[in-house]
């Protein structure tokens, strides 16, 4: 920690407020529009615009045996659309919305992109809305709404996140987690707006049942014709399944072969690239993750996955200034994403821009306000700039979620030493004393004895 003189901490506070006025056009233009939902109300409100929108889909054999269950969504009058795969096999589709079943008969079929379209004559139900051109992010919470597996069928809705993104055929195929299979296969994915952002698909890969959501965008592809070659090309859903498996089980090496294998076929694929990069930085190829990275880039300018992953690869080898550049697009393509801004303040941190530092990782905890570990980050920075009452509010923070951490816990009782506050001095002391008693008598001897 350091000890300058007091007019040298005058001038860290004058740097580091200018600093922070000049950061302050770049927040609020960014940052304007995305304040924290009250999300106690986001539920019932989403829930109340669209479930009248999702039905059931029942298929029958030729001899009239029920085959399969799941749901559809309302996108035009009669027109309903959901997965390829739960209409599979039936002989005979029908919908059911308020006791009364209405037959289906497929209008567009993608296979390729699991998606079908129904049309159901009689089917006077209100359409959703879709979403526009927002491209989804990874954490971002979203609402699935299917039907549940009662005896009489109704929409239920299940808060849900977006764990993962891949590109593929011009939009984000997604995996999402924390969504129930049973009779959500067909259903909506929607945004917190109400609008629809995907059909959920439900696969089982490598041992693992995941959950997908097929993008809306995809939804102005059904009336394309394909050839039966391109619903096997190897950049399909099924490989981009096995990828997404293969990361959930943190299978590296895996994820790394079939990758590479990937990108020899399709050079330009960068979601093939992507997933070499990710591959890489887990086994520490760190250069190897940075080629990989910046291949994918090349080909998805505005994939702010991509340049969040160029900036930790840079990051792991020291690169801080090519590792703030990449996290800068990054936060700029994804203003949300509190990871990447966590990471931009490290790399400003690492750089010793701590008022830069400072506003990055206020970005993240305006995201994410319950991460210990952002806390205890902003209070280093605070104490960088000997600014210990602030450092000591981010301390405090840290030691309220994560009682335990001792690390927190012993730059608190510093900065209260340094502040002369005596009473809370001896307060940490008795913390430190439960936890970590060596640390607790080297605070003791050097903050507490006179």
């Amino acid at each position: 920690m350091h000890h300058d003189s007091f007019s040298n901490r005058c001038a860290k506070r004058v740097e580091r407020h200018s600093c922070l006025a000049l950061l302050g056009g770049f927040a609020s233009a960014l940052l304007s529009s995305l304040a924290p939902a009250d999300t106690a109300k986001v539920d019932e409100q989403v829930f109340s615009g669209v479930r009248d929108s999702v039905v059931a889909v029942e298929t029958f054999d030729a001899r009239g045996k029920r085959v399969a269950g799941g749901s559809a969504v309302a996108i035009g009058e009669g027109e309903v659309v959901t997965s390829c795969t739960l209409i599979r096999g039936g002989a005979s589709i029908h919908i059911r919305e308020a006791g009364k079943a209405f037959k289906a008969v497929v209008r567009h079929k993608r296979q390729d992109l699991d998606l079908c379209e129904l049309d159901v004559a009689g089917l006077g139900i209100r359409p959703v809305g879709l979403a526009g051109s927002k491209k989804p992010w990874a954490g971002e919470r979203v609402y699935a709404v299917g039907i549940s597996s009662k005896q009489e069928p109704q929409p239920v809705i299940h808060s849900a996140k977006i764990s993962g993104l891949l590109p593929h055929e011009g939009s984000w195929y997604m995996q999402v987690s924390a969504v129930p299979s049973q009779g959500f296969e067909g259903g909506g994915l929607f945004s917190d707006s109400g609008q629809l952002i995907g059909i959920l698909a439900f696969r089982h890969v490598e041992g693992q049942n995941l959950a997908f959501a097929l993008p809306v965008d995809w939804l102005k592809e059904l009336e394309k014709k394909v050839t039966p070659a391109s619903t096997k090309k190897e950049n399909g859903l099924e490989w981009l399944n096995r990828c997404f498996a293969l990361e959930k089980k943190g299978d590296w090496r895996g994820l790394l072969k079939l990758s590479q294998l990937h990108v020899e076929r399709d050079q330009d694929s960068a979601a093939g690239w992507f997933e070499v990069g990710a591959a890489s930085i887990h086994l520490k190829q760190y250069r190897q993750a940075v080629h990989a990275y910046r291949q994918a880039i090349r080909h998805q300018a505005r994939y702010g996955e991509a340049w969040h992953g160029l900036g930790m690869a840079y990051m792991h080898l020291k690169e801080y200034e090519h590792a703030t550049r990449a996290l800068q697009d990054a936060v700029r393509l994804q203003p949300e994403n509190a990871e990447a801004w966590y990471e931009l303040g490290n790399a400003y941190h690492k750089s010793e821009k701590y008022p830069h530092a400072i506003h990055a990782y206020d970005q993240s905890l305006r995201f994410k306000p319950e991460n210990a570990t952002v806390w205890y980050q902003l209070g280093k920075t605070y104490d960088e700039l000997d600014l210990y009452g602030d450092a000591i509010e981010a301390y405090r923070e840290t030691v309220r979620i994560q009682p335990k951490n001792v690390d927190a816990l012993y730059s608190l009782g510093v900065d209260y030493a340094i502040a002369g506050e005596r009473a809370e001095m001896r307060k940490v002391y008795a913390a430190l004393r439960g936890l970590d008693p060596v640390k607790a008598e080297l605070y003791f001897k050097t903050y507490i004895l006179p």
